[in-house]
């Protein structure tokens, strides 16, 4: 394959966030089998989580496959090929936000379902996942917008 049309994809992302995803969805899985409150809430976290995940790993994570290489200076052309995946992003912005505050909210009632039940390890994982989600707002989503902004003007895109 020619250098300058490499497409980056899940492969290229970043193993500690596909491993973070990993440990969620086999705690959300393992909460989800419990009976009463914790499973019930557990069973509608992932409802809302499991396919935003698999829409990071899709459009997001790539985007952050090229921060070691940005890091160390390198830009090349084949870097533009994430510009699709940002503008979409860009674009969905909005939505994305309204998705976190369901997650959220699913996260507050799955710790709140752990706390009654007195079953700390849920309580953990709750707690855990709100932070997870906290590092997305905070940290993540932004720096995907400035690899966007950086690229589109570094590479006159």
């Amino acid at each position: 394959m020619n250098p300058k049309m490499r497409v980056y994809s899940k492969i290229d992302a970043p193993k500690a966030l596909l491993l973070g995803h990993d440990e969620v969805r086999a705690e959300l899985v393992r909460a989800a089998t419990e009976y009463g409150p914790v499973g019930l809430a557990a069973k509608r976290l992932a409802q809302i989580c499991l396919p935003h995940f698999e829409r990071e790993e899709k459009c997001v994570f790539p985007v952050l496959a090229l921060l070691p290489h940005l890091a160390r200076g390198e830009l090349r052309p084949d870097m533009a090929s994430v510009l699709p995946l940002v503008s979409d992003f860009t674009a969905r912005y909005d939505a994305i936000g309204m998705q976190h505050d369901s997650i959220h909210a699913a996260i507050d009632d799955l710790l709140q379902a752990a706390h009654r039940e007195k079953k700390r390890e849920f309580a953990e994982f709750a707690y855990n996942l709100r932070v997870h989600e906290r590092i997305e707002d905070e940290v993540i989503f932004p720096t995907v917008l400035m690899i966007g902004q950086y690229l589109r003007e570094k590479l006159d895109c």
